[in-house]
């Protein structure tokens, strides 16, 4: 069995510094295909974008001898086996636990709009005191798309943004997952 050398976090920065154009292009597309044949329900971008925190949180190596793209495609298409295996949006690590919610929940469960999906309304109470959590759903309630959200609500901030879709389907499903 070959031993690999591997790149360190700072060897990987630099490596995607100099490669970045060809890298992320190659990227986006296997993230596109692994996405639309796992038949996932998040963008492609966001699993991108996870991959890429993991290399650089050093949960993911990436060996110096095989290429950027490859390695990355590679991560890419573990974490959709992952999600497509598991439940979709549980592979990401990085989230917020829920916290002492349990008023607004029960509030939310109680007025039960029947024109909306009472998952909805779950959401909505869980991060009633959450002001960017809030109009991130809000958002998405209008049917803006990511770029739009992005600059709307979170000024620009893409990393924002991720971190707060992450947090409230983490949240979310964790709390549905409790409540049967």
């Amino acid at each position: 069995m070959k031993e690999y050398d591997y790149y360190t976090v700072d060897e990987i920065l630099q490596a995607l510094e100099s490669n970045t154009d060809d890298v992320l292009t190659r990227a986006t597309i296997i993230s596109k295909k692994f996405v639309k044949e796992y038949r996932l329900a998040v963008e492609a971008e966001d699993v991108f974008n996870e991959v890429l925190a993991r290399i650089l949180d050093d949960t993911r190596h990436v060996p110096k001898d095989v290429s950027l793209s490859f390695s990355i495609g590679q991560v890419i298409k573990s974490i959709c086996q992952g999600m497509a295996e598991r439940n979709q949006e549980k592979v990401f690590k990085y989230s917020e636990p829920i916290d002492d919610h349990n008023e607004t929940i029960a509030a939310s469960t109680a007025d039960n709009d029947d024109s909306t999906d009472p998952r909805w309304n779950i959401l909505l109470g869980l991060f009633s005191k959450d002001a960017n959590a809030m109009r991130f759903l809000s958002a998405t309630q209008e049917g803006l798309n990511k770029s739009a959200i992005v600059s709307s609500v979170f000024d620009g901030d893409e990393k924002a943004y991720d971190t707060t879709r992450r947090r409230i389907v983490r949240n979310g499903q964790k709390y549905l997952k409790e409540t049967g």
